[in-house]
């Protein structure tokens, strides 16, 4: 029994059905009842808008409204409040209908009984406690789902965060290793380096120093005797001797200086034409009487900006290579040319050539071709060609042939305003 009596609407215009239905509900003694009655709809609207009940009866035909429409606006009045539609017709499509818009139950006045009509009220507050119930799990439950893809959005956000440092300390790992990786290759580089200069001094000095003890040795015990011819022949021994040593100590301080990226770059306004002319003038000084060193250029003069230094040691070098492995003798020629504000320069000889397989070796440093024979080098020459066209941001190719002789082809750019950061440009390119 309801300790609480049940307050009822009843929306009924016919007075006769309104007692009917009241004497139906006062039979149920196990049950307390409170009835209200009102005959029009917006009586039934009014009062629900300042006094709350627990059922309402409503009769689907009254004065002043008629049609389901009325459950409808109760809903809207009062969206939890269960309505049982009272009607004198017994249409099956009306019921169902009514039902679709929220009504508890269709009851048909004319089968309405004292057991029928209690049990359908307090059905329909069960059934709209259920349903309020349901929709409230349900908008609990859809709560819960929205916090829960909320915090998996939050927890994926702060794992996409998570990985996006981690695979950033990977690649910063990855970098650290490949920079330890290239310094210790580099401190192999150098220590290889510092073995070869040691082995390549031992070897080129020691013919060198034995040449200048033996004319000092002969100078000290027999200048006396000798003719000044024959004095003038040792020291003039002693000193190309000095130069070929003092020569040696260069290259190896200047290859010593590109390897540990020390080696100064400085690009300076140079008149290229009067500068070759005056390398191949010094290259007919220490040529044998047997190499005709020639010069050809197709511009009067030519501006360009480079390291003079780095230039005269490419040069230099290639000539001084020319006429040494030219035993023979014939012409060694330097040109050089412009084209789309590059210079080309061209070194060629007539002289024993480079075998094929080893042309891809010749700018490692100490690296000599098998058939120099008894040509004394250090191997150095090309590395440092190589290294000084780095910095210039050049290249260099070389086309030679058994026994018919080698050109080597320099391009470097005219202006050569090149940063600080090319000799690790030069690196690169070994």
């Amino acid at each position: 029994m309801y300790s609480v009596p049940i307050k009822i609407l009843l929306v009924e215009d016919n007075q006769a059905d309104a007692d009917f239905f009241g004497e139906l509900i006062s039979e149920a003694r196990e049950t307390n009842w409170s009835l209200v009655h009102v005959e029009f709809f917006k009586q039934a609207l009014s009062f629900l808008s300042k006094n709350s009940v627990d059922v309402v009866l409503l009769d689907l035909s009254l004065p002043d409204k008629q049609g389901l429409s009325m459950v409808d606006q109760i809903h809207q009045a009062a969206p939890n409040l269960p309505i049982v539609v009272l009607t004198g017709l017994n249409d099956q499509v009306i019921a169902l209908e009514a039902l679709r818009r929220g009504a508890q139950d269709y009851l048909v006045k004319d089968k309405i009984d004292c057991n029928l009509l209690p049990r359908a009220i307090r059905h329909a507050i069960e059934r709209a406690q259920t349903r309020k119930k349901l929709r409230q799990s349900e908008e609990q439950l859809q709560r819960l789902n929205e916090e829960l893809e909320h915090r998996v959005a939050e927890q994926t956000d702060e794992l996409r965060q998570k990985n996006q440092s981690l695979r950033r300390e990977i690649q910063e790992r990855q970098r650290l290793e490949e920079e330890l990786r290239k310094t210790l290759f580099k401190e192999q580089e150098l220590s290889q380096l510092k073995s070869n200069i040691i082995a390549m001094i031992s070897h080129e000095y020691r013919t060198p120093l034995t040449t200048i003890l033996s004319s000092t040795e002969l100078l000290e015990n027999y200048s006396h005797q000798w003719p000044e011819e024959k004095k003038q022949r040792h020291f003039q021994r002693i000193y190309s001797t000095v130069a070929h040593l003092t020569g040696l100590v260069n290259d190896v301080l200047l290859i010593n200086k590109a390897e540990a990226e020390k080696l100064e770059f400085s690009p300076a306004p140079l008149d290229l034409v009067a500068f070759c002319r005056e390398i191949a003038e010094e290259s007919r000084l220490t040529a044998k009487t047997h190499h005709q060193i020639s010069f050809e250029s197709k511009c009067l003069s030519l501006k360009a900006c480079m390291d003079e230094k780095l230039l005269r040691q490419i040069l230099s070098n290639l000539l001084s290579n020319a006429i040494k492995y030219s035993p023979k003798g014939g012409n060694i020629e330097l040109q050089v040319a412009c084209e789309d504000n590059t210079v080309i320069f061209c070194v060629r000889d007539q002289g024993i050539g480079i075998p094929l397989p080893e042309q891809a070796q010749l700018f490692t440093a100490f690296h000599r071709s098998s058939n120099v024979g008894t040509i004394s080098g250090t191997g150095l020459g090309l590395a440092i060609v190589k290294k000084c066209v780095g910095f210039h941001n050049g290249t260099i190719a070389v086309e030679s042939a058994m026994g018919v002789g080698t050109t080597f082809t320099v391009k470097l750019p005219l202006n050569s305003l090149i940063s600080q950061t090319a000799g690790a440009y030069s690196n690169s390119n070994q």
